[in-house]
């Protein structure tokens, strides 16, 4: 019955919802938004689930001493703090709106900052002019950050002063043709993965969810 039950209403609901996507009947809309209803009642559950996998996680790692378990502790007070002072006092708090300003927005900036230095260096190992496909992703990705950057059109309008804007127009030429027309490519079969992952779903056929392959 562990099984049977969820798998039943992966089935149930999965059929349900490609239905009402394609029936314009007033009670496929009425049914669309108990069902998002439904899931709006579901996700505190889900909320609270997470944050106790959370804890259990970093109980765990702290017992065990596993690697950079000291950064668990930090995972702990950090909750600790938003919630003593979140759930009282509300987010409007001037001490909650300090934390989420001058402590979590800019960790939050940092970790951003660092995919720039990760993106570098993938590029430069990308980007390694030993085959022709690697040749040709080195010259369009050079013309559209010249493009991009103001310097770019500053050094062609010194050598060019009276000609037409060739780095900007170069790259909105690769934007638009080769970029768009791979996106589209890469998006579709994007989709048709989506589509036979849930199908494989809905079918009971993969059950990985359900916390076993079998």
């Amino acid at each position: 019955m562990r099984r049977q039950v969820p798998l039943a209403l992966c089935f149930v609901f999965g059929v349900v919802m490609v239905l009402i996507e394609f029936s314009p009947h007033p009670y496929s809309k009425f049914l669309y938004n108990e069902v998002i209803n439904w899931s709006l009642i579901i996700t505190p559950f889900a909320l609270v689930l997470g944050v106790a996998t959370l804890v259990q996680t970093h109980w765990i790692r702290i017992r065990r001493r596993a690697e950079y378990w000291q950064y668990s502790f930090v995972v702990f007070i950090g909750m600790i703090v938003m919630v003593t002072i979140g759930i009282p006092f509300g987010p409007s708090h001037k001490a909650f709106a300090w934390l989420f300003k001058y402590i979590q927005t800019p960790m939050d900036a940092t970790m951003f900052s660092l995919l720039a230095f990760f993106i570098a260096s993938a590029s430069y190992r990308a980007f390694r002019a030993r085959t022709l496909e690697a040749t040709l992703l080195l010259v369009a990705a050079l013309i559209v950050m010249i493009g991009n950057a103001p310097i770019g059109d500053l050094i062609w309008n010194k050598i060019m002063p009276f000609g037409e804007n060739l780095p900007s127009t170069a790259r909105q030429w690769i934007l638009e043709n080769p970029n768009l027309s791979s996106r589209r490519g890469v998006i579709l079969g994007v989709s048709l993965g989506v589509i036979s992952q849930s199908i494989r779903i809905i079918l009971g056929i993969e059950r990985s969810y359900l916390g076993g392959g079998d």
